[in-house]
């Protein structure tokens, strides 16, 4: 008898596991099991969702529902801003296990939460609604789910009240049981709630082939800008400390190289500003057309010291090779000797050689030899 009851509750049983594999997962059987996987795979931190509880609420209501000593945090997304709200115990839980290893049982103790706290909490969370998405089943739902990123910690309530600035959010109020039951915590998610447009959703699904602004996305270019040249000894160079001047000779704004990574020269243009940043217009040389109005404004050259020059090719801009010109230096013709020498009379020779010396004249020669 009793094995006989025993194969009726088998059956009852398994006929229910048929009929809830063939109804659509809803958005809160999602979410329990996306954040029991994420704290297991990703904070290894056995987490099992107790209880869990939906609905739509104004703003103002959905702030109501949480506590002044709880963690707010923000994130971005697709649907504009949403918020995960955690109290102390979940918080506690979840930095204990990332610091130490295990959780404790002892209540946590009152304090204030720090962007450090955000930091270790807010990856369950993104890592939660990431695998909710992919369980949920209702377009709808992977929708609202879809897209959220850590923004940042919000410091009240009152902050958290400026941030969601949507009229209407969907609340999801989990209640779970921490460490296998060692503490138990609440987790608080507000997503934006919009109307889902199904032929907005059949055009996002529609794929495009890559275009210009997907390949620009992922091209690193790294440029520096050289703005002189200079060759400074080693001894001035290691002398140098904080505070000293380096003078920039000839340097100029105009004239400023490009240089690749690879330290090559790409170009050479004008320094200058454009919306508040750096930017240099290169070649500069070249003829451009005119620009209107309101796209004069938009880059400012800097001013450099050097006077301008007219440059009629490209290759002006920065010679390879110093132009030197020569002068011709006119000097004036050495003054005629007062007298022709004779190589022949050495006497002579060495009385000349004195005189240019500023020695004793040649008259005084033989009277010191006497």
């Amino acid at each position: 008898m009793a094995h006989s009851v025993s194969a009726a509750l088998a059956r009852k049983l398994s006929v229910g596991q048929d009929d809830l594999s063939d109804r659509p997962r809803s958005v809160l059987r999602a979410l329990r099991l996306g954040v029991a996987r994420a704290a297991g795979d990703r904070l290894n931190l056995p987490l099992a969702v107790i209880g869990v509880r939906q609905s739509n609420r104004p703003q103002n209501e959905a702030i109501e529902t949480l506590g002044e000593d709880w963690l707010l945090l923000l994130f971005s997304g697709p649907e504009g801003v949403a918020a995960a709200c955690l109290d102390p115990s979940c918080v506690s839980a979840i930095v204990q296990t990332q610091t130490m290893g295990e959780v404790m049982a002892d209540p946590p103790s009152a304090r204030a939460f720090t962007d450090t706290d955000a930091a270790m909490a807010a990856p369950l969370i993104e890592e939660a609604l990431m695998r909710a998405a992919t369980l949920v089943e209702a377009a709808a739902d992977q929708d609202s789910l879809t897209g959220y990123d850590y923004r940042s910690r919000s410091a009240d309530l009152r902050n958290l009240s400026l941030a969601l600035v949507e009229d209407t959010y969907r609340a999801f109020e989990l209640t779970v049981d921490l460490a296998g039951g060692v503490r138990q915590g609440q987790i608080t998610v507000l997503l934006p709630d919009h109307p889902f447009l199904p032929e907005e959703a059949d055009a996002s699904h529609v794929e495009s082939g890559p275009n210009l602004e997907h390949s620009a996305g992922v091209v690193r270019a790294e440029l520096n800008a050289v703005l002189c040249r200079m060759a400074l000894p080693l001894a001035n160079l290691s002398g140098l400390k904080v505070g000293d001047v380096v003078p920039l000779t000839g340097s100029r704004l105009d004239r400023t190289e490009i240089l690749s990574i690879d330290r090559k020269r790409a170009a050479v243009g004008r320094l200058g500003q454009c919306g508040g940043l750096r930017a240099i217009r290169v070649n500069e040389h070249a003829p451009l057309p005119a620009l209107a109005d309101t796209e004069a404004a938009e880059f400012v050259a800097s001013k450099t010291r050097a006077p301008q020059q007219d440059i009629q090719d490209a290759s002006d801009l920065v010679p390879d090779t110093l132009d030197v010109t020569s002068y011709k230096v006119e000097t004036p013709d050495p003054e005629p000797l007062e007298s022709e020498l004779d190589f022949a009379n050495s006497d002579q020779i060495a009385a000349e050689i004195s005189q240019l010396a500023g020695l004793a004249g040649a008259e005084d020669g033989p009277e010191r030899s006497g």
